[in-house]
C-alpha cells in the first residue's frame, strides 16, 4: 500500500497534482519557464458526475488545471465508481492512462486487457477506447493528453 501511495504521489508531483492547498492559487514566482506554477488539492477540484462517453454510471472527476488556459498538457484524474465505465470513443489525440488503484478492463480497438494498480497505458490518436471498473474498489485513473488545438 505504501509503495502504491508513493508511486502515485511521485507521478502526481511530476505534474503538480499532489498538493496541500484547498483553494486554487494564482500564479506564483518560480525559477521555471514563464515563472508560473499552480497547485491543486483533490478536495478543491473533485466533482461527482456521470462517467463520460456514454453515461455508464457515476464517477468523480478531478480537473486540476482546466483554468490554466495556456497549458500544453491536460492532466486529470477520474475515479470510476462501482459498476461504471467510460464508454467507447475514438481518441482525437495520443492519451495516457495510469491506474492508481482498483481494477478494471480496457478495450482498445478489438483487444481487451485487465488493468490494475501501477499500470500505464499509451494509446495513439485514432484508437477506439473504453474502460470499465471491476470489483469492489473504485478504479482510479490518471489521464494525460495534449489540449485541443
Amino acid at each position: 500500500m505504501i509503495r502504491v501511495a508513493t508511486t502515485s504521489c511521485v507521478l502526481a508531483l511530476a505534474a503538480i497534482g499532489c498538493a496541500r492547498s484547498s483553494e486554487p492559487q494564482t500564479a506564483e514566482a518560480s525559477r521555471h519557464v514563464r515563472n508560473r506554477f499552480f497547485v491543486r488539492e483533490d478536495a478543491a477540484v473533485a466533482k461527482v458526475e456521470p462517467a463520460p462517453h456514454g453515461n455508464l454510471g457515476d464517477s468523480t472527476a478531478y480537473r486540476y488545471f482546466d483554468d490554466v488556459t495556456d497549458a500544453r498538457v491536460i492532466f486529470r484524474k477520474r475515479a470510476l465508481h462501482k459498476g461504471s465505465g467510460i464508454g467507447m470513443h475514438v481518441l482525437g489525440h495520443d492519451e495516457v492512462y495510469y491506474v492508481v488503484s482498483g481494477r478494471g478492463r480496457l478495450r482498445v480497438d478489438d483487444r481487451e486487457v485487465k488493468l490494475g494498480p501501477n499500470t500505464a497505458v499509451f494509446m495513439h490518436a485514432g484508437a477506439d477506447v473504453g474502460i470499465w471498473q471491476e470489483g469492489d474498489e473504485e478504479l482510479v485513473v490518471i489521464v494525460a493528453y495534449p489540449p485541443a488545438e
